[in-house]
């Protein structure tokens, strides 16, 4: 690991800029290319940063703009057989406001049986529909949202500098082959 982040500190010295003569062609090229690639790193986690405030902002409208929910406490009364063309759902029940009994079917939970408890959330016609996003919701949606454009960025910026790297360790290794073999022919003479 200290190797590699040697290796990478060694890419920013300025001497790849300099007119010494002993810097090649592919090592001034390759300096160009790691800091662009490195600049656009930067640019890659600014754009994770206003993904995440994005989705943030827009799931916050999201739980604010919901219409009014309030959870009731039912019990399982029925568990259909499941059908190929429905999925699986048990039948609730519980008391409504108006002291009355109400039913509905709600998806199926593995530990469902008869006269388990289960919450639903009602709206104010009182049918079932989806338990409230919070902000909670909207923290963890944006948190993931900009988490997947960080790894992909870093994921990015370590395969291209891989490459390059790799490409232009290759080019030097060839450089420097050749140039010692004509050293050895030399020395023969």
């Amino acid at each position: 690991m200290l190797r590699f982040l040697a290796r990478e500190l060694h890419m920013w010295r300025l001497m790849h800029a300099s007119s010494n003569g002993l810097v090649r062609t592919t090592d001034r090229v390759e300096s160009l290319v790691l800091a662009t690639v490195s600049l656009a790193a930067l640019v890659g986690l600014m754009i994770a940063l206003t993904v995440g405030a994005d989705t943030y902002a827009s799931h916050k409208e999201q739980v604010d703009a919901q219409e009014s929910r309030h959870s009731v406490s039912t019990t399982v009364v029925d568990i259909p057989v499941p059908t190929t063309d429905a999925p699986p759902h048990v039948v609730v029940e519980w008391k409504g406001a108006d002291g009355g009994k109400s039913t509905a079917q709600i998806p199926r939970d593995r530990f469902d049986r008869i006269g388990r408890e289960r919450v639903v959330w009602l709206d104010d016609e009182g049918e079932v529909v989806d338990p409230p996003l919070t902000t909670a919701n909207a923290v963890v949606e944006a948190f993931l949202a900009g988490l997947a454009i960080i790894v992909i960025t870093v994921l990015g910026w370590c395969g291209l500098t891989a490459f390059v790297r790799s490409l232009a360790d290759r080019r030097r290794y060839r450089q420097w082959d050749l140039e010692w073999r004509e050293l050895d022919i030399d020395s023969h003479r």
